[in-house]
């Protein structure tokens, strides 16, 4: 028997506007099921989760990966769309509670495989950790914000640049083919938002080879903050939402108001963002039958860009050193939250753990 296969997302992540979630589009039609794992760091819920998936895979079938934002090693969710189940980490920051609880969802507290009474003499150690955690985070946040208002301005100097009269018509004339290449849509269209791409302490970190594993067509979009890439791709979702066919949209982590990628199932083909740090290489054994380049700077006066270029240059040091300083602060959570996860290993009754994750598994394979 073959393998199952693995698509890799993030469902959460470290944006200019604080933590977002997208959990709720981690289940979908296919989902019976929801288990939803409750405990504090360090009691087994990703582990647990890569065990599930393990066993799924080598059972093949198809899984998918939702990984923290705060440490891309780590998972927040699974999803066995053949077996109908999602396992999830329903803990801060993306709280989750049942809405039909029992009959499709259920929360499973690893809490009570924890010894309290070992926890208890390193009280204070735990607070101090969970306050600088919530520092760290907070300091994080405002290095994004500021951020954002210099991305801003280096879309404000494209801005000046483009001839967006030009973008515009080049916008009509693809959705004109793509509205043309798609059949007749027989139900009501849906769209899936998820993230690709994530701030984490390892920096920026993207999923796309792993999310476009299918696709055999691509057109990638290149160009400076400015130049409509983000635009491009919203009426591109709009276009295929209108014709009834279902959409994946992947937003954008540091500014999850904007799109980073959209992907058209019915047709394989997939429309990204090809700039740093979105980049990415595609697998030399994928199957792709096109791909283009669509480059928005090409519309752009060179004579009124070099006029700002000294300023456009400085701008952008300013904004990656502030998504460094944001990086740095997400780092140092990480650590602290290494420092939690080691008291509570110390509490942790691993048999039984161990116990619950059998029954767990056997649930989800019954």
């Amino acid at each position: 028997m073959s393998t199952g296969k693995v698509t890799k997302f993030f469902a959460g992540t470290n944006s200019y506007q604080g933590f977002k979630s997208l959990f709720h589009y981690i289940a979908d039609e296919r989902t019976k099921r929801i288990i939803i794992l409750k405990g504090g760091p360090g009691t087994g819920k990703s582990t647990i989760m890569k065990k599930i998936a393990e066993k799924a895979l080598a059972a093949g079938y198809d899984t998918e990966h939702f990984y923290c934002a705060s440490d891309h090693s780590s998972l927040d969710a699974i999803s066995i769309p053949h077996l109908g189940y999602v396992i999830v980490d329903g803990t801060a920051p993306h709280i989750i509670e049942p809405t039909i609880p029992g009959a499709y969802d259920e929360i499973v507290n690893l809490g009570e495989c924890w010894n309290a009474a070992v926890l208890e003499p390193y009280q204070q150690e735990i607070k101090n950790l969970l306050q600088e955690n919530s520092s760290c985070y907070q300091q994080a946040y405002q290095y994004l914000q500021e951020a954002a208002v210099v991305m801003e301005k280096l879309r404000w100097f494209m801005a000046q640049a483009m001839d967006y009269r030009a973008v515009s018509a080049m916008t009509h004339q693809l959705l004109a083919e793509l509205t043309a290449a798609l059949p007749a849509g027989t139900k009501a269209p849906k769209e899936r938002h998820l993230f690709g791409s994530a701030i984490t302490p390892a920096g920026l970190v993207n999923f796309f080879p792993s999310i476009l594993q299918n696709i055999e067509r691509f057109y990638l979009l290149s160009g400076d903050p400015g130049c409509g890439k983000s635009y491009l791709l919203e009426q591109i979702r709009q276009t295929v939402n209108r014709a009834g066919h279902d959409t994946e949209v992947y937003r954008c982590g540091f500014d999850p108001d904007r799109i980073d990628a959209v992907v058209v199932p019915i047709l394989k083909t997939a429309f990204v963002k090809m700039t740093y740090p979105h980049t990415f290489s595609i697998n030399p054994l994928q199957v792709v039958k096109e791909q283009a380049t669509i480059a928005l700077s090409r519309y752009a006066n060179t004579s009124i860009l070099k006029k700002y270029a000294e300023e456009r240059a400085e701008t952008t040091e300013r904004l990656w050193f502030l998504l460094g300083k944001a990086v740095e602060m997400i780092r140092g959570s990480k650590r602290n939250h290494d420092q939690l996860e080691s008291y509570y290993i110390k509490a942790m009754d691993y048999s039984r753990l161990e116990a619950l994750q059998h029954k767990l598994t056997e649930k989800v394979f019954s």
